[in-house]
């Protein structure tokens, strides 16, 4: 690898991503790092590789990196996004070596971009992304070794097997890593047909082979994502809407890449009206590029088709074929086109060094530096927007003033630190942008439940989920509802429904657990109290509720048990020494 390249990338990635020593955990974070239990204890890493469900996305190498580190820094996040940045660094290099060895002209050029470019801060100055950093290192990595076996031979019996077997292995790796990798095998095809212009059986096989197998992860994550995550749920699309978003998605992309001054976290969802024939000129658009690239490819090369066909493939599961729960609030985001943005970068870096080096010996690498200099320069100023989460959303309404995502976490945020005036502010502008926002009225039916006006609050709460019906956090807020009002029954029926749609949401076990008090269904009250003292073993209200229904059953030692861990949290508890008291008369 040549140094001074390798060197460079260094320093632009230190230019554009020195912010991340200030960078905190912002949105999804809780979820896949700081309230992810499966990280706190040795058994969760048999959950993350065998129990699909007990992660917010099955992508297990992620959540193992993740497992790790949290027994190294915990919840401290500087730990984490350092480890975001030397990832994204390590594709840069890989990128760069892989182009070089396909002699594409201008290939650390593109490296270089791909490193600096502000497009890519959502996927590296965010922790939970670490699910795209990790997956395109270990893809390149497969990358990188499918092409050393083609290189010795292909098939031939020189070739040595170790590096198609070592690529096999780092693809399933990528797979575990993020399923977007599943187009890598197509992308290995399109690179082989373009530099051979044809593709040899010999060659072609093993790739066949993994295309069939990323298909099928392709395929689980799609079904995790409708049942697990939600994303059935949040898709109303027709088939003409679909096309429509795989017509413009690849535009706006591209647009990103080639003018780095307009990113933003949340962009504005587009209205859908297959019925304006305005909005069918960018899938004619799209068709027409790839039809004129295939036309013209004997007269200037197959690079053209060969960078069209790479972009748009990778890019292929989201752009709208598969529901995707992000769906919910934009067809577009920035981290979609991290892995899909290699090509461009490649065509780009090439188109420049060839125009370069005819006009202008040596000036490539001048334009090279430059842009990403100034890229990089760019990338700096976004980073900061990952401090915490309200920076992040403030940052994100400066780009999209009627984000709802953004007005709603705003408003969560404010409802957690009682700011009620805020709240309510945030909630009904939300409603302005979208007036059928259900989480914007969920947050009102909070707000006149803290204010005790539960006919306000019942009525918000059952609009909301006439609007969603499968929404748990208000499913379980109208619970605690029914359950202030005295109907435990009806509390009781709501709570679970909110569980079966998302096991692992404590709020919701935590008023599971009192409810089941209240009913004194004793037995099921001890049950799910056990299951979230296992998670989460210092909240102390279930823990005396577990200890009482404990009494109750006349299961004595489980009492004592209970009861001796709460007068460890809080010595002297009078509700606990009571329950030891009496348990321990019993014997």
């Amino acid at each position: 690898m040549p140094l001074v390249p390798a060197l460079a990338i260094v320093a632009v990635v230190l230019l554009a991503y020195a912010g991340v020593v200030g960078c905190g955990f912002v949105w999804d974070d809780d979820d896949y790092v700081t309230q992810n239990p499966v990280l706190r204890t040795w058994a969760g890493l048999w959950s993350i590789w065998f129990e699909p469900r007990s992660l917010p996305q099955y992508y297990p190498l992620v959540h193992t990196s993740f497992w790790l580190e949290w027994r190294l820094w915990g919840a401290h996040p500087l730990g984490y996004h350092v480890v975001n940045v030397l990832l994204h660094t390590g594709a840069a290099l890989l990128f760069g070596r892989l182009l070089q060895r396909l002699a594409v002209p201008g290939a650390w050029a593109a490296a270089l971009w791909f490193a600096a470019h502000p497009l890519h801060v959502e996927s590296v100055a965010w922790v939970t992304e670490r699910k795209n950093v990790l997956s395109l290192v270990v893809a390149l990595l497969a990358a990188h070794r499918f092409w050393s076996w083609h290189e010795a031979g292909g098939g031939n019996e020189r070739s040595p097997r170790r590096h198609l077997a070592l690529a096999g292995l780092w693809f399933l790796l990528a797979l575990a890593s993020k399923t977007v990798t599943a187009t890598l095998p197509a992308a290995l095809l399109v690179v082989l047909w373009w530099r051979d212009g044809r593709i040899a059986r010999r060659t072609a096989w093993p790739l066949g082979v993994a295309l069939v197998g990323g298909a099928l992860a392709a395929a689980a994550t799609a079904w995790l994502e409708a049942v697990h995550v939600g994303a059935a749920d949040a898709s109303d699309l027709t088939l003409l809407d679909r096309l429509l978003v795989a017509g413009r998605a690849p535009w706006h992309y591209l647009g990103s890449v080639l003018w780095p001054f307009a990113h933003c976290f949340h962009y504005p969802r587009w209205q859908l009206e297959p019925g304006d024939w305005t909005q069918w000129l960018y899938v004619t658009a799209t068709l027409a590029a790839l039809l004129g690239a295939w036309a013209l490819r004997q007269r200037v090369g197959r690079g053209p088709l060969a960078t069209l066909l790479l972009f748009g493939g990778v890019l292929t599961p989201v752009l709208g074929w598969f529901d995707v729960y992000p769906f919910r609030f934009s067809f577009v985001a920035d981290h979609f086109a991290y892995h899909a943005s290699l090509p461009v970068f490649a065509a780009v870096a090439a188109l420049t060094t060839r125009w370069a080096r005819g006009r202008w010996p040596g000036g490539s690498r001048v334009v090279a530096l430059t842009a990403a200099v100034g890229l990089a320069m760019l990338s700096c100023r976004l980073v900061p927007h990952y401090r915490d989460e309200p920076t992040l959303w403030q940052a994100t309404l400066r780009c999209n003033p009627g984000s709802t995502l953004a007005l709603t976490n705003l408003a969560g945020k404010a409802l957690s630190a009682n700011d009620l005036a805020t709240a309510q502010a945030l909630s009904e502008q939300a409603l302005r942008s979208d007036p059928n926002h259900p989480e914007s009225i969920a947050n009102l039916g909070v707000l006149a439940h803290r204010r005790n006006d539960l006919a306000a609050a019942e009525a918000h709460y059952l609009r909301a989920l006439r609007l969603r019906p499968k929404f748990a956090t208000t499913l379980r807020n109208l619970g605690a509802l029914r359950h202030q009002q005295g109907r435990s029954a009806e509390a009781r029926q709501l709570v679970e429904q909110a569980l079966a749609l998302d096991p692992e949401y404590f709020d919701g076990r935590t008023l599971h657990v009192a409810v089941l008090h209240s009913l004194r269904d004793w037995r099921a009250c001890l049950a799910a109290a056990e299951w979230l003292l296992a998670h989460r073993p210092d909240l102390l209200d279930v823990r005396l509720r577990a200890a009482e229904a404990a009494l109750e059953l006349a299961d004595r030692d489980r009492a004592i048990a209970h009861a001796e861990q709460a007068l460890r949290q809080v010595p002297g508890l009078e509700q606990a020494r009571r329950v030891l008291e009496q348990a321990r008369a019993r014997r």
